[in-house]
């Protein structure tokens, strides 16, 4: 095992390293720097239509379309008579049955040997459905509306802002590779991933825009669907050092352009930490302890914080050990693979995309990769599309071969929904 982890360790730490100076010396340093050498001139950005949202729109409801599809002939296929609520049934699995009861009942409604044990679950989804719910009855179709909605509201936002930033033929590109990801089917189930790229991909729309109190407001909601939307956060800071140049004004004592800053940009975007505070209140509602969730991490759900070396170790044991068992085909080895798509991507990046993008791949490939028992990576980067950016600008010179690889992931989706209807650990 360790012929295995050692090495993917010390790369994942080096790529982390590469990426965090990369990043400190393109938003840090007082005028721009070049710290990537081009064979060829990237695509440049292109005005963006209503026509070009409305497609976006339309690719991502056919997406979700096939996957309904593709579930309604697996039901055919397992049950003897086929229903609208056999259907749903069977797109209940895992934490889904979580976010139903929080909607259902709340987070008081429900215990596990005396613990509020759901309060591991971000609000904000099952608060949607809860809402629905009082024109629409059944919460199963309650939940997987909301998401469906917001995979296709997703779309047209993240297509402009790759459009606008990269082109429209990336900008396709991109939305095929994120809809072919062998995990987008949870785009379409009762999870709360398609709420969180709503709200995330508007929230970096608008930093890439410098509108920095809708980034603020919006950051604040993907932080109360999600840890990971605090992240928004940090992504704003790193566009203001990019586009504002603080450290130059700061060597040219520049206090009063320093102060109108903080004001302008840094107290809009530290509106994200409300998300954050709202989530602990309910903790503290709830329990009397506004961290009682961390507890429940530990001893129910054997979560936790880990170092991205301890994490990628804990994923390559696994591997090794239940090699030639389903954990290994849907969980451990998807998740190392995944990992080193995004090193690579990492290491690509800096000097080719903007430092926002990078800065939101770097955060989120650290943030879910640090996780003492990391059974959901494969899922949680879904929702990291600048990685799909990334691939996109990659294939730009063959894009059929974009398309291929596209075509590829799109069968593995397949073969993942296929293990997950049928009630196998993908997560």
């Amino acid at each position: 095992m360790r012929a295995l982890a050692l090495p993917v360790q010390l790369a994942g730490t080096a790529v982390m390293v590469w990426a965090c100076l990369a990043l400190a010396l393109q938003c840090l340093s007082p005028r721009p720097l070049k710290i990537a050498r081009r064979t060829a001139p990237l695509p440049a950005g292109e005005s963006f239509t209503a026509a070009m949202g409305l497609r976006a729109a339309l690719w991502a409801a056919g997406a979700l379309a096939l996957a309904w599809a593709f579930s309604l002939l697996r039901c055919a296929m397992t049950r003897e008579e086929v229903t609208f609520r056999g259907l749903l049934e069977l797109w209940r699995q895992w934490d889904a049955n979580n976010f139903l009861r929080i909607a259902e009942l709340g987070y008081r409604g429900f215990e596990t040997e005396g613990m509020h044990t759901t309060l591991v679950f971000y609000p904000l989804y099952p608060w949607l459905m809860r809402a629905l719910h009082l024109i629409i009855p059944d919460w199963a179709v309650c939940g997987h509306l909301i998401s469906c909605a917001c995979y296709i509201g997703a779309a047209p936002i993240l297509a402009r802002t790759l459009t606008e930033d990269f082109g429209r033929r990336t900008a396709r590109l991109a939305l095929g590779l994120l809809s072919c990801y062998p995990f987008a089917f949870f785009f379409g189930a009762v999870f709360s991933e398609s709420l969180f790229l709503l709200l995330s991909a508007a929230g970096f729309a608008c930093i890439r825009r410098r509108r920095w109190l809708p980034a603020g407001l919006l950051g604040a909601l993907a932080a109360l669907t999600r840890m990971q939307g605090a992240l928004l956060l940090a992504v704003g800071l790193v566009e203001y050092c990019a586009a504002e140049r603080p450290v130059g004004k700061l060597l040219a004592r520049d206090w009063r352009g320093l102060v109108r800053d903080g004001g302008r940009v840094v107290l809009p975007l530290a509106v994200t930490l409300a998300g954050v505070g709202i989530y602990l209140a309910v903790n503290w509602a709830v329990d009397g302890d506004p961290f009682r969730f961390v507890y429940y991490e530990k001893a129910v759900w054997h979560q936790g914080f880990a170092p991205m070396p301890r994490c990628l170790g804990t994923i390559c044991e696994y591997l090794v050990k239940r090699w030639g068992e389903r954990q290994a085909l849907v969980i451990w080895g998807p998740e190392l693979a995944i990992f080193l798509v995004c090193a690579a991507a990492l290491v690509w990046a800096p000097g080719r995309m903007p430092p926002a993008w990078t800065a939101y791949l770097a955060g989120c490939t650290a943030l879910n990769y640090s996780l003492s028992w990391p059974l959901s990576c494969g899922r949680y980067m879904a929702c990291a599309f600048p990685l799909f950016a990334a691939l996109a600008l990659l294939f730009r010179r063959r894009p059929a071969a974009g398309w291929i690889f596209a075509a590829a992931m799109a069968l593995l989706q397949a073969a993942f929904l296929t293990a997950y209807l049928a009630g196998w650990q993908v997560m």
